[in-house]
C-alpha cells in the first residue's frame, strides 16, 4: 500500500509501496522495542513536481537506540551515497525517518531540531527534506522547507 501525502497544490509525495513496508516493519508494538529509524532515498520526477520515495535505510548496529530516542550512525550517509553511486547518480536523499512507541505519532523538540540541522547541513536536490514519523497506528509525515517552518502533511485518500 503507497501513501501519498500533498505538499503543495502542484505537489505531492509518494511514499511507494516497497518502502511503507520496510517502515512498518519496525512499528514499536512492544514495549521492549528501541525506536528505529534511517533516510529516505528516491527521485523528483522529471514530467511531474511529484517526489517518489522508493527505499529507507534501515537501523544500523552504530545506531544508538532506546524505548524513546533514536541518533542516526554515519552509516546512514554511506549508505545513500553507495546507493547514489549504484544508480548512477538517480536515486535522491529526500529526508529522515524514525519511529515512535505512540499510535499517532508526533515530533519531539528533539527531532524538530534534529529536521532544522538536516535542512541547514545536509546536501540535498529540491527546495526540501521530508520527515516521516512512523507510529504504532499510522504513519504522519512533516516538512521543512530551506525558507520556511515546519509543517505536516496531509494524507491524500483515494
Amino acid at each position: 500500500m503507497k501513501l501519498v501525502f500533498k505538499v503543495t497544490s502542484t505537489q505531492r509525495l509518494i511514499i511507494t509501496s516497497q518502502a511503507v513496508e520496510q517502515l512498518l516493519l519496525h512499528v514499536q508494538k512492544g514495549c521492549w522495542q528501541r525506536e528505529a529509524g534511517g533516510v529516505l532515498l528516491g527521485r523528483h520526477l522529471l514530467d511531474s513536481d511529484d517526489i517518489v520515495v522508493d527505499e529507507v535505510t534501515s537501523p544500523q548496529p552504530s545506531d544508538r537506540r532506546s524505548r524513546f530516542s533514536f541518533f542516526r550512525s554515519k552509516k546512514h550517509e554511506h549508505i545513500a551515497r553507495e546507493r547514489w553511486l549504484e544508480e548512477a547518480s538517480t536515486l535522491a536523499y529526500l529526508g529522515l525517518w524514525h519511529t515512535h512507541p505512540e499510535d499517532s505519532p508526533t515530533p519531539s523538540h528533539v527531532d524538530r531540531q534534529d529536521w532544522q540541522q538536516a535542512v541547514a547541513n545536509d546536501t540535498f536536490d529540491g527546495s526540501r527534506l521530508f520527515f516521516p514519523i512512523v507510529g504504532r497506528k499510522e504513519i504522519r509525515v512533516w516538512t521543512k522547507s530551506r525558507f520556511g517552518d515546519i509543517r505536516e502533511l496531509k494524507r491524500e485518500t483515494s
